[in-house]
């Protein structure tokens, strides 16, 4: 049974190129491995605990406590459910143009999760900043820049650099683009149009990055599905629509082959016996 705190909701709110919040909650502890990092984010732990970790690294938080979470890092996210039976956190996703206006350049990049004990003033610039998102409007666009920009300044005085990498990204580009429409039928010669290169050429640099389209793709949507479970009320058949499967039961297979979790785990905590994400390597299967 579901026991999340009276204040806590599931929401996604944007404010285009600027930033989203989302109010993320999961019922059962799972953990997600080889999860991609699109854009660089603040997630801020009200209940349960969260860790990140990668073979260098690994960084563990829990109520009141955040995680800044760099561009383009792939590790493995686990969301634990605490006493009280559930997962909630508030992430802060930033654009890359917001990030743009605000980082400094000669900083260097962090690489790694990182955890942070905000200080009073930090957390009120998360505060600030959920508003902003919530009830931001056009009109005010310079205005809520600056708001949000203060979350670059305040993470650039904790020594964390968020500019990525300079060196291109290209599975990252892909991601970017198969994420702004899940649900298309995205092709190899479409992509490679989008990319500016031929197909060929495509293939052989992801193969180089030893991934696939294939993969990539699979990938986004099994991502972006998990982020509509925990910050979104919308029915699992919906998400499965949103995310290119015709079939409920098919994407619930690939969810539970990807993540280890059945989509119902998200939202509903397990038994006694609680599942709690098993390790599975990702999926060579073909997109669907």
């Amino acid at each position: 049974m579901q026991r999340f705190s009276d204040s806590a909701r599931r929401s996604t709110r944007a404010l285009p190129d600027m930033a989203v919040h989302c109010s993320i909650l999961q019922a059962s502890t799972g953990q997600f491995r080889h999860f991609h990092i699109d854009h660089p984010a603040v997630i801020l732990v009200r209940q349960g605990w969260k860790r990140a970790a990668t073979e260098h690294a690994q960084a563990t938080a829990g109520p009141g406590q955040a995680i800044f979470l760099p561009q383009g890092l792939e590790c493995t996210v686990t969301n634990g459910v605490g006493a009280d039976g559930a997962y909630h956190s508030d992430a802060y996703v930033l654009s890359p143009s917001l990030v743009a206006l605000y980082a400094d350049p000669k900083l260097r990049p962090t690489s790694e999760a990182t955890l942070i004990e905000p200080d009073t003033g930090f957390r009120q610039a998360l505060e600030r900043a959920r508003e902003t998102i919530s009830q931001g409007d056009e009109t005010e666009e310079a205005v809520h820049r600056h708001v949000l920009g203060e979350l670059v300044i305040r993470l650039q005085a904790l020594g964390i650099g968020l500019l990525p990498d300079a060196r291109e990204n290209l599975a990252l580009r892909i991601r970017t683009l198969v994420r702004s429409d899940p649900a298309c039928d995205w092709t190899a010669g479409t992509i490679a149009r989008q990319v500016g290169m031929s197909e060929q050429t495509l293939r052989r640099k992801l193969a180089l990055l030893e991934t696939s389209l294939t993969e990539v793709i699979a990938d986004v949507r099994m991502t972006t599905a998990l982020a509509l479970l925990q910050a979104t009320e919308l029915p699992i058949n919906r998400i499965a629509l949103d995310v290119g499967y015709e079939s409920a039961s098919k994407f619930a297979a690939r969810f539970r082959t990807r993540f280890g979790l059945s989509p119902r785990d998200i939202r509903v905590a397990a038994e006694a016996d609680e599942r709690s994400g098993a390790e599975v390597e990702r999926p060579r299967a073909a997109a669907e």
